[in-house]
């Protein structure tokens, strides 16, 4: 595995851990008897500085998601029409972009880059990456359900860039879950940053639930009209409840810009 950052030369029993071939978290003992640990989601969102790129981040992801949330509920699509209902999505679809944007950001700066970089050994740039991929879907499939599309070209412009934007959310939500318990696969509902990537996968999993009942079959009816909307409500809320417990991350532990965090004795 890559090490990340550099390990002081008194350091011992150094530990770099990861999902393969990443590495997310690097732990090690100083002469002191303390244990230090660096995360990399930890580190890139600068959890404890206050109010910054991660916060803005949150608040915008829970912009976005209100709007997801409150487009499929019939009663507001009674409220303010077919017409506002649209608008409703694709004003919420170019929130989401502007924040997947700000977060592929934060990688690259991060990295020392300014607009734009290609970082393949980040596990966090893979995720930043497919969701904002994803988030470019969903503004065009918002953007085309603005037009009377003909039922037997419904699934190639309106559905498929919804099918394909729900995929990419889904693979983003699992690296980014990976990348948070530094393997594929973790169990710690103890941490705010595990509950935050796992509510953001279960958001996915809904998401792609919509996806399928959105499917136009013949005479121009959706496939399931109850998985559709139940879906993009239900993966919302997961949005919006990830997205108020990331704009609460940042003042939750104060310490220094970039600095490792130190744990506890070792003896």
């Amino acid at each position: 595995m890559r090490q990340p950052i550099p390990v002081p030369p008194e350091a011992s029993d150094v530990v770099i851990s990861g999902p393969r071939p990443f590495v997310t978290s690097v732990e090690y003992s100083m002469p002191d008897g303390h244990r230090v640990t660096w995360t990399a989601r930890r580190h890139r969102k600068g959890i404890g500085r206050g109010r910054g790129l991660t916060w803005v981040i949150g608040v915008l992801f829970a912009v976005g998601s209100t709007c997801f949330v409150l487009g499929p509920i019939p009663a507001y699509a009674s409220l303010v029409g077919p017409l506002g209902t649209t608008v409703t999505f694709f004003v919420g679809s170019l929130v989401f972009t502007s924040a997947a944007y700000l977060s592929y950001l934060q990688v690259v700066r991060e990295a020392g880059h300014r607009w734009f970089a290609w970082l393949p050994h980040d596990m966090g740039f893979w995720a930043v990456l497919v969701q904002l991929v994803g988030t470019v879907y969903f503004n065009i499939t918002t953007f085309a359900a603005f037009f009377d599309v003909p039922p037997d070209v419904a699934n190639r412009v309106i559905w498929r860039p919804d099918a394909i934007g729900s995929l990419c959310f889904l693979v983003a939500s699992a690296i980014a879950f990976a990348e948070a318990g530094h393997r594929w696969w973790s169990w710690r509902p103890g941490e705010r940053d595990w509950h935050i990537t796992a509510l953001n996968l279960w958001g996915s999993v809904f998401f792609g639930v919509s996806a399928v009942g959105a499917y136009v079959v013949e005479g121009g009816d959706e496939l399931n009209a109850a998985w559709a909307n139940g879906g993009t409500f239900l993966g919302a809320v997961c949005f919006l409840v990830a997205s108020l417990l990331m704009v609460a991350e940042g003042p939750s532990n104060r310490r220094s810009a970039g600095a490792p965090e130190t744990i506890s004795p070792t003896g």
